[in-house]
């Protein structure tokens, strides 16, 4: 109950309370961030779930809701078809997580989680 523009200290105190606890079991949104030259193939698995995108004009750019209970997971590969540089990073809620360069033809890997 709001009295003359004031909150009751309980109400406070909740409100406080539940701010510091909900981080844990919200979602978080993992943006896969892919920039270099030439073209490449980029598979990305989301707690198990693989997709592939093929011929990727690069720069690329995906973002991705994750809203599984518990740890989501994220493994991500990009395959250079060429002797292009390739660099990727993957941020979690727009902070970086984990970073992958590579050179020439090849793959490059990226992968973890979040609680």
């Amino acid at each position: 109950m709001i009295t003359r523009g004031r909150w009751p200290l309980a109400l406070a105190a909740v409100m406080l309370l539940s701010a510091a606890c909900s981080s844990e079991d919200e979602p978080h949104t993992l943006t896969l961030d892919v920039t270099g030259e030439g073209k490449v193939s980029i598979t990305y698995e989301i707690n198990g779930d693989s997709t592939t995108e093929s011929q990727v004009t690069l720069p690329w750019r995906k973002e991705i809701k994750l809203t599984k209970q518990g740890t989501d997971t994220w493994k991500v590969a990009i395959q250079r078809k060429d002797d292009g540089q390739v660099s990727a990073v993957a941020y979690v809620d727009g902070r970086p997580i984990t970073r992958a360069e590579g050179t020439g033809s090849g793959t490059s890997n990226l992968s973890g989680s979040v609680r």
